[in-house]
């Protein structure tokens, strides 16, 4: 049984699709006539529904009127069906086109998820860097010289120049969308939380627990927000934890603490 798009002549805009037996429920409620125009697609063109016989036949059969023998009781007959009936066809019409509370909530939360999918590998990628900034700029002297003698190697002695180079390694993944390291990251993000946390509460440094609480959480909510809202805070806590941990590292705060935190694996 085909389906059809139906409209009025006087309007472009289409409506449907609807079988037959719902083309009946329409007419029946006063909602189409013959002169309502649908889609034959053989044609590729509007038609009037009285120009086809068959859906005609369908949509408006020949029924034989009954009459009532109380005209009170006939009034009665012919208003309520009717307003029965047209409350079930604007129903019928919303669920069709999508416009129920349902359907519009189902939008409204998928809409949501795209805007934080959307924010999500960016967002994240500029948390790792700022970690990575945290991790490596106090130890910039010592990169530099590896590099300049050649001694590659020496840099293994120090586990949060490591750290940083992983940080900063998975900020570029994320800026290329690849998604697949975000259970890495998770794994990141709770080292973040657990270790920096503790170090700032051994420190007695109430400042660092703060700001390695929020940069630990924010990475490890971002990675999972299927939510337009929790990621914009997620990335509110993340960013401004890492950046000013960031922040602190560039002006010197955590040279002496990094300074003492080495093997002596390779000469």
């Amino acid at each position: 049984m085909p389906d059809y798009y139906i409209r009025t002549p006087d309007h472009d805009e289409s409506r449907g699709p609807f079988d037959p037996p719902k083309l009946q429920t329409l007419a029946e409620a006063g909602q189409i006539t013959e002169n309502t125009l649908y889609y034959d697609e053989a044609k590729e063109e509007w038609v009037p529904i009285a120009l086809n016989k068959e859906l005609k036949a369908e949509v408006f059969p020949q029924r034989e009127k009954l009459s009532l023998k109380v005209h009170g009781e006939e009034e009665a007959a012919k208003d309520e069906p009717k307003e029965a009936s047209g409350i079930h066809v604007e129903a019928m019409l919303a669920a069709a086109e999508g416009n129920t509370d349902e359907k519009r909530a189902l939008k409204k939360k998928e809409a949501s998820f795209q805007k934080a999918a959307a924010l999500s590998c960016s967002g994240i990628g500029l948390m790792m860097i700022a970690s990575a900034i945290l991790l490596l700029v106090p130890h910039f002297s010592i990169i530099t010289k590896a590099f300049e003698s050649g001694a590659y190697a020496t840099i293994l002695n120090y586990p949060f120049v490591i750290l940083g180079l992983f940080d900063f390694l998975m900020a570029i993944f994320l800026f290329l969308a690849v998604t697949q390291v975000f259970p890495l990251i998770r794994g990141r993000a709770m080292l973040t939380l657990g270790f920096g946390v503790y170090v700032g509460w051994s420190l007695g440094d109430p400042i660092l627990v703060g700001l390695c609480a929020a940069g630990g959480l924010g990475i490890f909510v971002a990675t999972l927000a299927q939510s337009y809202t929790i990621m914009l805070l997620a990335m509110l806590l993340g960013i401004g934890g890492n950046g000013y941990l960031a922040y602190l590292a560039i002006i010197g705060r955590f040279d002496e603490f990094f300074s003492g935190i080495q093997f002596n694996l390779i000469s």
